[in-house]
């Protein structure tokens, strides 16, 4: 996508510059030129619709071959080598390099390599600008710094923003659960880590809760793992709209899921994980084939205590007190019962 919008960008620009030089040229009352940007202009605009039907191989190549062409004849034989009008070769040089593959390097290089001996051709030909005064070339010049510059500054910030969203994009699949759409153990440890030293550093409660679904290599055995998966992600789409929206959630492998609880004591969290383990057992889960599964969960919470050193030793002590409800008949909450508030 980002290519595609440096082409059609590209093409936008060159249209525009086509348009302009056919006012222009036709003021000056040189219609041969008019008529080469006429010419200029409708290729552009075909590119352009290339582009839009999605033959994007040929929108690709015949920009800069269009390009390079304008450049050099009316470098040649118009403006000069005085005005800079060649230095826009430094666009198409630019346009290769972020538009074309790593698998069509041999064309980049093509492009490259024909930008830059055409550019020194320009450059120590030396030729003279016909009809354009002092002044004029040195409008022209200013003209093309100014459209070099922006055409950078345009080019920069889509790469820019599209290696933003690329990067948006894969911090977001390493850290959520492509099943669930919760945050994966990885992500979920890590705000453990910080949850807890922000919990003792400002001397706040905390409760971590692990969370179990009950019997559910069962589920698999009985109904699939198709419905397995259907069943973890409706599990882990109604935890999410239960706990409260400053609580952490996220999955911490196979059918066990983390709740982190800021600022809350055992009491207020066992209410709720009981809303929760409620919420669960009351679901209606339907296969395709019209088969309806229950589920229930299991939860075991403990909470920071005075002599707490890591988030481990939570997670250690809610696992403890998870086996605990699964002994004592699953569908059911369990507390650590040494460090209640």
């Amino acid at each position: 996508m980002n290519q595609k919008h440096v082409v059609n960008f590209s093409y936008l620009m060159f249209c525009v510059s086509c348009l302009v030089m056919i006012v222009v040229f036709l003021f000056r009352q040189m219609p041969s030129i008019a008529f080469f940007s006429f010419v200029g202009l409708i290729i552009g605009l075909v590119g352009l619709r290339y582009n839009y039907m999605g033959y994007f191989s040929r929108a690709q190549l015949l920009m800069p071959i269009v390009k390079i062409c304008q450049i050099t004849i009316l470098s040649l034989f118009y403006f000069g080598s005085a005005s800079g009008f060649h230095w826009f070769f430094v666009n198409v040089i630019a346009y290769a390099f972020i538009v074309f593959r790593v698998d069509q390097r041999f064309t980049k290089y093509w492009v490259v390599t024909g930008s830059v001996l055409l550019f020194l051709v320009c450059e120590f030909l030396n030729p003279k600008g016909v009809y354009l005064t002092a002044f004029e070339q040195a409008v022209v010049l200013t003209i093309v710094f100014l459209s070099v510059c922006f055409n950078f500054a345009v080019v920069i910030n889509l790469v820019m923003s599209r290696l933003k969203a690329v990067n948006s994009h894969l911090r977001t699949l390493a850290e959520r659960d492509e099943l669930t759409g919760l945050s994966n153990r990885r992500k979920v440890l890590a705000d453990a880590v910080n949850i807890f030293a922000d919990s003792v550093i400002n001397r706040e409660l905390c409760v971590f809760s692990i969370v179990d679904l009950d019997h559910f290599k069962k589920i698999n055995d009985t109904f699939g793992h198709e419905a397995g998966d259907l069943v973890l992600a409706q599990v882990a789409t109604m935890m999410g709209s239960v706990i409260r929206s400053q609580d952490e959630i996220g999955r911490y492998g196979g059918e066990e899921f983390i709740v982190i609880m800021r600022n809350t004591n055992l009491k207020n969290a066992e209410v709720v994980m009981e809303r929760l383990r409620d919420a669960v057992e009351n679901m209606l889960i339907e296969t395709e084939q019209g088969i309806v599964i229950p589920v229930t969960i299991s939860a075991g919470l403990a909470s920071i205590g005075p002599n707490i050193s890591r988030y481990e030793e939570i997670l250690a002590m809610a696992d403890k007190a998870l086996y605990t409800a699964k002994r004592n008949g699953r569908n059911r909450i369990s507390v650590h019962s040494s460090f209640q508030n």
